[in-house]
Formats: structure tokens, sequence, C-alpha cells
């Protein structure tokens, strides 16, 4: 009696997806607590701390099946250097959608739409 291996002839078609939300919800809690920066609500209102309420304002995330793009629009506290802030967001970013999903980040985009004075971010974060 001959044997026929029909495992070989069949392939999984598994496939593991994530939701842009859940990828947006992942960015903001990454950057949550990042000094000198808030994120915006879609309406422009002022979203408090990252990760209170929605914790996605402010976050658009593109997803692909390997890779992902994120927008981000962003506050600003005066006198912090916007710069070295996007890089250390873009670095924590890409690393914790790759270690979380396994998805590579391909594009980290921010838009900082305004700067308050160190005494108006303080008083907008404490509520």
């Amino acid at each position: 009696m001959e044997y026929k291996d029909n495992n070989t002839e069949s392939q999984h078609k598994s496939k593991l997806v994530f939701e842009e939300q859940v990828i947006a919800k992942i960015v903001a809690m990454a950057i949550k607590g990042q000094e000198g920066i808030t994120t915006v609500k879609s309406n422009g209102a002022f979203s408090g701390i990252v990760g209170r309420g929605n914790e996605s304002s402010g976050i658009n995330v593109e997803v692909g099946e390997t890779e992902v793009a994120v927008d981000l629009r962003l506050w600003l506290e005066f006198g912090k250097n916007a710069r070295d802030i996007y890089l250390q967001l873009k670095d924590i970013i890409e690393e914790q959608v790759m270690s979380m999903t396994g998805l590579k980040v391909v594009e980290v985009n921010a838009k900082i739409e305004d700067v308050l004075s160190p005494d108006e971010f303080r008083d907008r974060l404490n509520g």
C-alpha cells in the first residue's frame, strides 16, 4: 500500500490582520508621556495627555499586509526641540509596532499644528 502525504500538496492560507485602530492605539500608548508634545483631536481641539479619552486622536494610520504608515497631528510645548522630539517619537513608534505586530513602519509623518507656552501646555495637560 502506497501512502501519499497530502500535507505537502496543501498550503496553509492563514493570515494575521490588524485593524487600523489597533495600530493607532499602539502608537498612542508608545508615545504617551513623551515630554513636550500632545496629540490633537480630529476636530482640532486639545486632547490632553495621549492615552486619555480617545487614545488615537490626532493619529492616523494606514495598514498594509507587512507595512504601516503613521500620520501624527501634534501640539508642541514652546521651548522644546520639535526635531529631537520627532526623532524620538519615530524610533519609539517603529520599535513598538514592530515588536508587537511584526509590521514594519515605513513612514512616520508629524504635523505640528500649534505651539503652547509652558503654562498653557501644563494647564491643558492637567485638565
